[in-house]
């Protein structure tokens, strides 16, 4: 009787202990954020100041432990932002912010190569700006490939729901 009282206060402190450690521990390691490129000044053009928006309502600090980090591919570089804080969306540049609940910023990719990037755990309301060359034509596209949204740059600081948004062809 006693060995299995034993036995069963060890399981549970293991589980306990487990437990602790799991809570404390982010759910990804987090690489550092990469740095954007500089607009060309023989592009012509200039980078645009943009404000952030607010974090979204949902946001909770425990919903951090489960949650994963937005990802695009091909990569593309990126930088995180406070709620509320401003980054430059350089001259060629499609900035495209989404909400990152693993760090509680926005993670603003900047898409200048033109491309169709592929979206992986982009959620909730975030915001676009299309800062490429005048005229140039972003297209956002839903699971079957339907065009959810065109945006026909200089189209700045435009909101959108990420949930429909499965690509994103710049140019």
């Amino acid at each position: 009787m006693q060995i299995r009282r034993k036995a069963v206060g060890l399981v549970a402190g293991v589980g306990v202990a487990a437990g602790t450690m799991l809570a404390t521990v982010p759910a990804q390691a987090q690489a550092p954020d990469s740095v954007q490129a500089t607009g060309s000044a023989e592009r012509g053009g200039s980078g645009q100041r943009v404000t952030a928006p607010p974090a979204p309502d949902n946001e909770r600090a425990s919903a951090r432990i489960t949650a994963t980090s937005p990802k695009i591919s091909p990569s593309a570089s990126y930088k995180h932002v406070a709620s509320g804080g401003s980054y430059t969306c350089d001259y060629g540049n499609l900035c495209t912010p989404v909400w990152d609940p693993t760090v509680g910023k926005w993670k603003v990719f900047f898409l200048y190569y033109c491309n169709t990037y592929s979206l992986s755990y982009w959620n909730g309301n975030g915001a676009f700006s299309n800062n490429q060359t005048t005229g140039t034509k972003a297209y956002f596209y839903n699971s079957s490939g339907g065009t959810i949204r065109t945006s026909t740059a200089p189209d700045r600081n435009r909101s959108i729901d990420w949930d429909p948004a499965w690509k994103i062809k710049n140019c």
